[in-house]
């Protein structure tokens, strides 16, 4: 009976996708029907609050702020993840040909985050009239035949597009950017985050405090007894910590929860990380880093935009790690190049938006979140 009550609950549950999926449409394109005639942006595939990760909603907080300083007097449109799938057909209604589309930063350009990456090439495909911009984003597909395929399917359909740029988020990716996509406009940036304020603190701890910023996903190329080993080998006080959360993180406290999280890292005297996010939050804090490989490029390359912050270390073994501890200790340097001068304010440029930028109609911005 319990089996057969499963069956008929999955089978009504389908019938109900397209009728739901319907009234999510008309609520999306109602929200928002009063900017179908203005030029505007459409900020896309942003996390949704089940996406627990602190590093990717701080991105979002980067990029808006980043969005409102270069785009002013655009209204945008932020569109998740869910949104920029169930809701397409809205989205196709509400945009015009001069609008410009902005895809989120992230790590899940490849075969290993296709959820995203199909979202991806969704919209790419389906608005072939506009100027699209993926912003900075590590690209890795693995060298199997799944990962082959996918690269394909990516590289037809972004081919496939005039008017595309895709920004790698390290040197490595920028360069497969480039072989996979000849005729977009393509380069490399450093992580967003890095464009949010700098914090420091004046408290210091009498007793040194490490924070361990661990990965305890398929990223990670540590196992759970090899963290224990890393706070085993460490001398001093240690915590251990993950930038993805146990609850999930709401569209209005996304500030509140960075805040948080910033805070913790400013009670730390040395963080040691496989996290991008947690080297980019320990940067933002002026706090020195040990930081560990993942299973891809994604630190292994990006630790190019840090090699000349002596703040900043790249343990090759977890043997190095307790000793590069101890250095980071001794360094009193902690400065940071100014990020959005040296990359992020030159990206209008870079992707040809000034004359988007001239033509706007200058008004009082307004701005949406869904």
């Amino acid at each position: 009976m319990k089996t057969f009550s499963r069956k008929i609950s999955r089978k009504f549950k389908r019938l109900q996708a397209p009728l739901a999926n319907s009234v999510q449409n008309l609520l999306f394109a109602r929200s928002y029907r009063h900017l179908r005639d203005e030029k505007k942006i459409i900020y896309a595939l942003t996390p949704p609050p089940y996406l627990k990760n602190v590093g990717d909603h701080a991105q979002v907080i980067a990029i808006r702020a980043w969005i409102e300083k270069h785009f002013p007097g655009f209204p945008v449109i932020e569109v998740d993840k869910d949104q920029g799938h169930i809701c397409l057909s809205a989205i196709q209604r509400l945009v015009q040909p001069d609008d410009l589309i902005f895809l989120h930063s992230g790590g899940n350009l490849g075969d290993r985050g296709k959820w995203s990456e199909r979202m991806r090439r969704e919209m790419i495909s389906t608005f072939p009239g506009n100027q699209i911009v993926s912003l900075p984003q590590t690209i890795h597909f693995s060298d199997t035949p799944a990962g082959i395929e996918q690269k394909e399917k990516t590289r037809c359909i972004y081919s496939a597009h005039p008017n595309l740029t895709v920004i790698g988020r390290d040197p490595r990716s920028g360069e497969i950017a480039t072989e996979l996509f000849p005729n977009a406009n393509t380069f490399c940036m450093p992580d967003f985050v890095l464009s949010l304020p700098a914090r420091s603190s004046e408290t210091k701890n009498s007793h040194p405090k490490v924070l361990l910023c661990l990965r305890l996903d398929s990223e990670s190329a540590l196992t759970l007894e090899q963290h224990k080993e890393i706070g085993d080998s460490i001398s001093y006080d240690c915590t251990y910590y993950d930038t993805t959360l146990p609850k999930s993180i709401d569209y209005k406290k996304r500030k509140s929860v960075l805040d948080e999280t910033l805070e913790l890292f400013l009670s730390a005297d040395v963080v040691v990380t496989d996290r991008y996010h947690g080297l980019i939050f320990t940067i933002l804090c002026q706090k020195p880093c040990v930081v560990l490989r993942t299973v891809d490029h994604k630190l292994t390359s990006a630790i190019h935009w840090f090699k000349d912050m002596p703040q900043i270390k790249f343990a090759h073994s977890l043997d190095e790690v307790s000793g590069l501890v101890d250095e980071c200790l001794k360094i009193e340097n902690r400065e940071s190049p100014d990020w959005s001068a040296n990359f992020f304010d030159k990206i209008p440029e870079l992707i040809g938006a000034q004359q988007n930028i001239k033509s706007a109609r200058m008004k009082p911005d307004k701005s949406f979140t869904s």
